[in-house]
């Protein structure tokens, strides 16, 4: 078991190097440098827990960082700190229960070669580490100038393994032992559809390039339901090759079964889609769940594209959160989350209060199905392939 504090909490992912073989620009400003570098905390317990005053310790630099007060992280949420987020960026988001904080330094932390990540309770006197690249455990009562001289460590010293640049350390599953190298995943930019989009209105079916406010969509539950605002955004060939995040899902003709989709599918990474079927009961103990489009790579015919110029990707907002019908498959309209919001300019979401007459956080609405995190969505969708069960019934 990993070691905690706290009950719960424990060292979930550590970005060591952000450029080098690969990149991966944590703050999104177009440029992955070192201080992109980012820890993960997360609570693996059944309870919110108060990390406020949980410090972050490195023999280099020695403490980095200070928890600030009431900072609460929920059950199964977690807790990003980026050493420094650039000019032109911004805090990556994650759920509504995740919480990011900046460092603030203009330089690196973590010492690429090998280093230690310490983790120290004040108000109990102990502290977690986990170790990479080779790096020998550090004995931080003895070693870090200001340390706790009767600090004691919970559990023993994690090793976390060799980096690859650009990828992270990170549990194979939040809170497990084994840690594997991947694709950084400390948050992520745009809910929405991509160009190209064909949605099902009451006139008819319309292309997401021409879909203006008025028009009226069809919703799974909901009939008919008026568009009030449509906002766009455009991220150049460049842009999407340096943020990985950027680039969007591919869901192929027939790739979910009975031939859906229709067409060609493009979506943001963490847009999410409708899937139902028994193994969504199983496994949920609800008839329909919504995946983040990422967890369908392992399905043959989805993956992820860069474009040949551009890519736009499309917020739909209606009066409540929908089940939509794009390109003949079923999918979510913009949630005001935290997610999404953090990936609209501030001054489009004035645009939205001031045309709807109210504030974003009043204009939020309750998911119209329940949600699945990343990696249990990833198992369902592993189930269906196996199964060779299709991923949609509707039409």
């Amino acid at each position: 078991m990993p070691a905690t504090l706290l009950g719960g909490i424990v060292i979930n992912e550590i970005l060591v190097d952000p450029n080098g073989a690969n990149n991966f620009d944590t703050d999104g400003n177009g440029t992955a440098a070192a201080n992109d570098e980012f820890v993960e905390l997360y609570n693996t317990s059944s309870s919110a827990i108060d990390i406020s005053g949980l410090e972050l310790w490195d023999d280099g630099v020695g403490h980095w960082f200070t928890f600030p007060p009431e900072s609460e992280l929920q059950p199964d949420a977690r807790a990003v700190v980026a050493v420094g987020v650039q000019t032109g960026g911004s805090l990556p988001t994650g759920g509504p229960d995740d919480l990011t904080f900046d460092n603030g330094r203009g330089s690196a932390v973590i010492n690429n070669g090998g280093d230690n990540v310490v983790v120290y309770d004040p108000a109990n006197d102990e502290f977690i580490q986990a170790t990479f690249n080779g790096d020998a455990a550090d004995d931080p009562p003895n070693d870090y100038a200001g340390f706790s001289a009767t600090a004691t460590r919970s559990g023993v010293t994690e090793d976390f393994g060799n980096d690859t640049d650009g990828l992270s350390l990170q549990r194979e599953s939040d809170g497990n032992t084994d840690v594997t190298s991947d694709t950084p995943t400390p948050g992520t930019v745009n809910v929405c559809f991509a160009d190209g989009t064909v949605l099902a209105t009451s006139q008819g079916e319309i292309a997401i390039e021409d879909l203006t406010p008025g028009d009226r969509l069809l919703t799974s539950d909901r009939g008919a339901q008026t568009v009030r605002w449509v906002y766009r955004k455009t991220w150049s060939r460049a842009q999407v090759l340096a943020d990985p995040r950027r680039r969007p899902v591919c869901i192929r003709s027939g790739s979910f079964g009975a031939g859906l989709p229709r067409r060609d599918l493009l979506v943001s990474q963490q847009h999410r889609i409708l899937v139902s079927g028994p193994i969504v009961r199983r496994m949920f103990d609800t008839d329909q769940v919504f995946l983040p489009a990422k967890s369908l790579l392992h399905l043959s015919g989805v993956g992820l594209i860069v474009p040949a110029e551009s890519v736009s990707y499309y917020h739909i907002l209606l009066d409540h959160h929908e089940v939509l019908f794009a390109n003949g498959i079923a999918a979510e309209s913009l949630h005001l989350g935290p997610m999404a919001v953090a990936s609209i300019p501030p001054a489009a979401l004035e645009e939205v209060e001031t045309l709807l007459g109210a504030s974003i956080d009043a204009l939020s609405r309750p998911l119209a199905r329940p949600n699945s995190k990343f990696r249990k969505a990833t198992r369902l969708v592993e189930r269906h392939v196996k199964n060779s069960r299709p991923l949609q019934s509707v039409a």
